[in-house]
């Protein structure tokens, strides 16, 4: 999935924003267990935190964490900015094609070698 951001806003509401996204897109598939990786330690901390948000991402983070808490299984992963790269890559994407995009059963082609050169490394 790649989805453009209409407005320039601070990178922790970014990337707390495409973790919502991703939390209903997964529930709508009918997942019931989500392993997140994410590269901002903040967002990452937050979801897994079960004190009260009050931070300036505190707003969708507490939806976020509503909408987790009935997963049957919710593991959530800090890695590295320079382990991420098939997200960094999705970012660009969706800044240049500016409207969401989300690929079925198939990985879209220019990411594929990066998805397999990560799932090896694991």
């Amino acid at each position: 999935m790649a989805e453009p951001v209409q407005r320039s806003v601070d990178s922790d509401v970014v990337e707390c924003w495409a973790l919502w996204k991703a939390v209903l897109f997964v529930k709508d598939l009918g997942i019931l267990k989500i392993h997140v990786e994410g590269d901002s330690l903040t967002v990452i901390n937050a979801a897994k935190s079960m004190d009260e948000d009050r931070s300036h991402i505190g707003g969708i983070m507490e939806v976020t964490k509503a909408k987790l808490a009935r997963f049957s299984s919710f593991i959530c992963t800090h890695i590295r900015r320079n382990g991420n790269k098939v997200a960094h890559e999705l970012a660009k994407l969706a800044i240049s094609i500016g409207e969401l995009r989300i690929w079925h059963g198939d990985i879209h082609s220019p990411l594929r070698s990066l998805v397999a050169a990560e799932a090896s490394r694991r």
